[in-house]
Parts: structure tokens; sequence; C-alpha cells
């Protein structure tokens, strides 16, 4: 069973897995790999543990922790991440030749993805690269192998599911072709897009295009539809009432000092 350990730094609350914390620990922001956004992490070089931030700030909202309510505060969930999905991406951009893993985690928009290195082993890394047994870590992207891993990963997302009884939406029941839709749905979250395409292909999972369910965009209106379209509409003039004979005997007899029917039900003077 995994414990969490709860810290409070300034407004900030931290669940984190205990492996997490310690004095080393510091708070990394890096880049996305499937979409480049920025990402909020929390590293442990001690444990070599990587851990994703997510937020959750109320606008009324208390917590307890321990023997304490701490009020008007937000609460950051951490949750483990692989870095290799973190690396990945940087790989994958020159995989033609062999570099040093240092040279290849090099951003200088987000400067800390460099301190992942040491995270990985070179067995760690020869799950995704071909690996040179050099002190450098001297590494090139291996597509083939990277396909592999991610498959495992699904394999092991698949198992996860069924282990904890876990079904996505309302279908309590699903087949082991939706399970693995699923899992790779989850898994193709941390990778970019070219390698979600090559990971559905791999095991047989075709890729949904959500394009095709888009609604049909209207036409443009020409010039003439315009023109067409501000021109008033001329009222129909209203067609003659006919009348029936006993109409028209009622509407010859002269009502002259006759009373309305009203008359008889008004109050009496």
């Amino acid at each position: 069973k995994q414990w969490y350990q709860r810290r409070v730094r300034g407004d900030a609350l931290l669940l984190l897995p205990d492996n997490a914390c310690n004095s080393d620990a510091q708070v990394l922001k890096l880049k996305h790999p499937k979409d480049g956004q920025q990402i909020v992490t929390y590293f442990n070089p001690s444990s070599k543990t990587l851990n994703e931030l997510f937020c959750c700030k109320e606008k009324y909202v208390s917590w307890f922790v321990n023997d304490s309510v701490i009020g008007d505060t937000r609460l950051s969930i951490g949750t483990p991440l692989d870095p290799l999905f973190m690396i990945l991406p940087y790989l994958a951009k020159d995989p033609n030749r062999f570099c040093p893993l240092g040279q290849i985690l090099v951003d200088e928009q987000y400067p800390s993805i460099m301190m992942l290195e040491e995270l990985v082993s070179d067995e760690r890394l020869a799950c995704v690269a071909d690996v040179k047994l050099s002190s450098d870590k001297i590494v090139k992207f291996n597509k083939v192998k990277t396909i592999q891993w991610l498959s495992r990963k699904v394999d092991s997302v698949i198992a996860e599911m069924k282990r904890s009884n876990v079904s996505p939406g309302f279908n309590s029941a699903l087949s082991d072709d939706e399970y693995k839709r699923y899992a790779c749905g989850i898994v193709s979250d941390y990778i970019t897009p070219t390698i979600s395409s090559d990971l559905h292909e791999e095991l047989g999972i075709e890729i949904a295009n959500y394009d095709e369910e888009k609604p049909a965009k209207r036409p443009k209106l020409s010039e003439e539809n315009i023109k067409q379209a501000k021109t008033p509409i001329p009222k129909a003039k209203p067609k003659p009432v006919t009348l029936t004979k006993g109409q028209r005997q009622l509407a010859s007899v002269n009502t002259k000092g006759m009373k309305s029917m009203s008359a008889f039900f008004g109050k009496k003077k």
C-alpha cells in the first residue's frame, strides 16, 4: 500500500507519496510531452522520483490536516510520473545519430529538463534508445524499442484497471478491445501525436477521426443571396370574406333601440 504525506508550504497544501518528500526535493516546471504546455512537477533526486502536481483551488474550501483545519488554501496532489515520458520527445527530435543525453536535454524555455538525466539509468534508457556503454550516457532514439515499451505500459494499465475493477463510463463490462483502446488513450496522453499514431498502429487500434463528427459549416452567402435577403417581401392582400345567407340576413336587421345581450347580465342600478 502506498502512503501519502501531507506538507504545508505557505498557502499550498501538498499531498505526495512518502518517497517524494525530503529536504532535497524541489518543484520543477517542465514541458508536457504531448502538447508542449507547461506542467509543474515535484522532483526528488535522492529517491529518484518525479511526481506531476495537479492543483485543486476552490473559492470556499477547508482541509483537515491531522488535528487542524486549514482554510483558503490550494491543494496540490502529486502522482508518480515516469521520467522517460518527459525525455522521450527530446530523444525523438534527432533519431539518426548517437549523442550524449546531456546535450539532448537542452531547452532554453525549460532548462530544468536537464535535471532528469540523473533519474534514468542506462538500463531504463535502453527501453527507448540504443545506448553505448559510456559515462556520458550516449544514446540514440529507437522507434521499435519505444513502441514495445509503450505497449507494455498499455498492458500494465489494462491489468491495473481489471485488478481495481475500474470501468470507464456507464458500461460495467468492457471487452478486451475496449480495455485496450481506453488504456492506449491514457498512455497517449503523455506521448507526441506521431508516436501515439505508431502505437495505435502496433496495437491494431483505429484512431477516431473526430473531424468527421463535427457539424458541417454553413455555406457563405453570395452577394446575390445577400441582396435577395435584404429585399422586403410584399405583404399578401387579405382575401374578401364570403358571408353565408344567415349572416347576410342578420347583418340586414335594424338593431336600433335594441339592447345588447351583455346588458341583461350587468349590475342592476
